[in-house]
């Protein structure tokens, strides 16, 4: 017998030791996968690898929705896009299982892809992006929840990154920041004079509560009030969703850190000065047309890009 969750900790680490995945990635496929374990260990009663399905798959895969709402009791249906980045932690899974012969058939290339429409990123208007700094400023920890906010609307930083800054990335004399991103590839982002005054702001209390938790040595930029640890993927996610309900900004999408990102984007592209190469440098983009791309967005040229954000005379 070859129980999943303990085939998924192997993967996991072969992910993380062997191919060098980010942890972001290693993260998001432990985690698809352990909520697939624990559907059929509930429903299906199946622990055994070899038990598995196609159609357990799918039946699993229909079964994902978000959590419920006013508008959505029963929680509204994944998109395309993360059912099928459900359907790639899946396959990649049971294709590493066949591989070491945990497994003699891979079931999960029975499952389709969702078609994917090419849809424009969802994005906030640059009225709704003020609202949410302005309430962002009226919140309990306002000097954290302020700064993430902003560097999320200017920067365009994922929630991986994010959460991922330490205190040591911010590099004063040249006034950047490290970034890293998928596939741990790095990159500079110039600190814009909000972000730069929003940091200030935002240090005493962090080394405040950092004191109080007894956690000096923490590296971690965002932290936890609570505990003094580094801050989660999804407790960035969850203040940015309550600084999005309690601004009174109404989407017919949940406002997240992702929808943040674009919104930076969108605004520098279409209010800025960044033409795509720099948007690209700008978000960390592998471009699809590199090949005839030959020279990259100089330092300056990047921060007179990200400091023409109209947020930045907010």
């Amino acid at each position: 017998m070859t129980l999943i969750d303990e085939l998924n900790d192997k993967f996991a680490y072969y992910l993380e030791m062997t191919k060098r995945r980010s942890m972001g990635t290693v993260e998001g496929y432990h985690r698809t996968i352990s909520r697939l374990s624990t559907w059929l260990k509930e429903n299906r009663n199946i622990t055994n690898i070899q038990d598995v399905t196609a159609d357990d798959i799918e039946a699993f895969l229909n079964t994902l929705r978000h959590p419920p709402t006013v508008d959505y009791p029963t929680g509204r249906p994944y998109e395309a896009t993360t059912r099928a980045a459900m359907i790639s932690a899946i396959r990649h899974f049971f294709e590493w299982a066949v591989k070491k012969k945990y497994l003699e058939f891979d079931v999960s290339q029975l499952i389709e892809y969702p078609s994917l429409k090419e849809q424009l990123p969802k994005s906030l208007s640059v009225e709704d992006a003020e609202k949410l700094m302005e309430t962002a400023k009226k919140r309990k920890l306002a000097e954290r929840d302020y700064l993430m906010t902003r560097i999320f609307l200017t920067l365009g930083v994922r929630v991986s990154e994010l959460v991922g800054m330490n205190e040591e990335d911010i590099n004063e004399s040249t006034g950047e920041v490290l970034i890293r991103g998928k596939g741990n590839k790095e990159r500079r982002l110039p600190l814009t004079p909000k972000i730069v005054q929003a940091l200030d702001a935002y240090r005493p209390v962090r080394r405040k509560i950092l004191e109080i938790r007894k956690r000096k040595d923490e590296p971690a930029l965002f932290i936890s009030e609570k505990r003094g640890t580094r801050l989660t993927r999804r407790g960035a996610e969850l203040i940015i969703e309550e600084i999005a309900k309690e601004s009174g900004i109404k989407y017919n999408f949940n406002v997240s850190p992702h929808k943040l990102r674009h919104t930076a984007a969108t605004i520098l592209y279409n209010d800025g000065e960044a033409d795509l190469l720099a948007i690209s440098e700008l978000l960390g983009h592998k471009d699809p047309s590199t090949s005839k791309i030959y020279t990259k967005v100089n330092r300056e040229k990047l921060r007179n890009v990200i400091q023409s954000n109209p947020l930045e005379g907010i």
